[in-house]
């Protein structure tokens, strides 16, 4: 049997009224020899019956029916079956240009790549373009530790000087991965339910692995993006889980031997979290005074008092430091304002 070029895994839950575009656009790609893994996370709508039909439809199709665990567990259910050269993430809501995987291969077999990154558009739900995420303006090849460790660094978060959050995206739905790494590695997904960003660990883990990966500066991912959706009600444990993903990063960024400049990246990414999440609250429809009382958990918390503490704020983007130093002074009313609109 003649192995694919790329396997694409799909994990799928409660998306049946978009994984039909979704594997039509993997299925329309111009490069033919592909493995689709459709897996089926124990959805409770019926999206088991629709990856049964497509699998009847395509003989490149591959169906998994499994206990609910989550999109990584999902994710390392079809790293255990599948069988191409080059292994792709999709997620069942969104969908693709039909010469993504085209480009991205012969990227990766012309240059022996472990990883190709890629740009992805944020679309609305009308599949309107309301923006775009890249941060490498040109075709990029990163080769040895010292190269690749920067990249590491550009994932996790931009130096702290600059404008952007990060310079390289963090998803693996935007990466194409070489699977000999993978099973030489036995590289796997960490559950979202234990530690948040997953792909990031994934990634940085991949990256360790590598001796050569490319960033091709071009959109061929569509994200949609559901917009204008206020939160009924905070999760008081999120947090918890920043703080969590904050220490689980410092450890494996240690592990891995990624060392420059990486502890300011990895507060900065700490702020970016508390910021977003910060934000989730005083846009919710929770009481004044609870959104204000979860503030003040964050702002009289010592793992956030340590991280500000050293962070080299006066050198940092402008929101940013006012979005510091409002915390710092504990003008929580000013914040919850700021941030409501902002």
């Amino acid at each position: 049997m003649i192995q694919p070029k790329v396997s694409v895994i799909i994990p799928c839950y409660k998306v049946e009224k978009y994984l039909d575009r979704c594997v039509e656009s993997v299925i329309n790609q111009t490069l033919k020899d592909l493995e689709i893994i459709l897996v089926d996370d124990e959805s409770p709508d019926h999206v088991p019956e629709i990856c049964d039909e497509w699998a009847l439809k395509d003989a490149r199709i591959k169906v998994i029916h499994k206990k609910n665990g989550g999109l990584g567990m999902a994710c390392n259910s079809g790293i255990e079956v599948a069988t191409g050269k080059y292994v792709a993430f999709l997620d069942s809501d969104d969908w693709i240009d039909a010469n993504m995987y085209q480009t991205m291969y012969d990227t990766a077999e012309k240059h022996q790549a472990q990883m190709v990154f890629t740009g992805l558009r944020r679309v609305d739900t009308n599949g309107n373009v309301i923006g775009y995420l890249t941060h490498k303006e040109k075709f990029q090849i990163y080769e040895g530790k010292n190269e690749i460790d920067g990249l590491a660094c550009d994932l996790v978060a931009s130096e702290v000087s600059l404008a952007a959050e990060r310079t390289l995206q963090m998803s693996a739905k935007v990466v194409l991965y070489s699977k000999s790494t993978i099973d030489e590695n036995h590289l796997r997904f960490v559950s979202e339910r234990e530690v948040m960003s997953e792909d990031m660990h994934f990634n940085l883990n991949m990256l360790s692995h590598s001796q050569c990966v490319c960033v091709v500066p071009r959109f061929f991912y569509n994200y949609r993006c559901t917009t204008g959706s206020i939160t009924q009600k905070v999760d008081l444990d999120q947090f918890e889980r920043i703080k969590s993903l904050y220490f689980f990063t410092l450890k494996e960024c240690q592990i891995l031997g990624i060392e420059e400049n990486i502890y300011q990246r990895i507060q900065r990414f700490f702020i970016g979290y508390v910021r977003n999440y910060i934000r989730v609250v005083c846009r919710s429809k929770s009481s004044i005074s609870e959104q204000i009382k979860i503030i003040q958990m964050i702002v009289n918390d010592p793992v956030w008092n340590i991280i500000w503490l050293s962070y080299p704020i006066h050198v940092a983007p402008l929101k940013q430091r006012l979005f510091v130093r409002l915390i710092q002074k504990k003008r929580i009313r000013i914040l919850k304002i700021l941030l409501k609109y902002k």
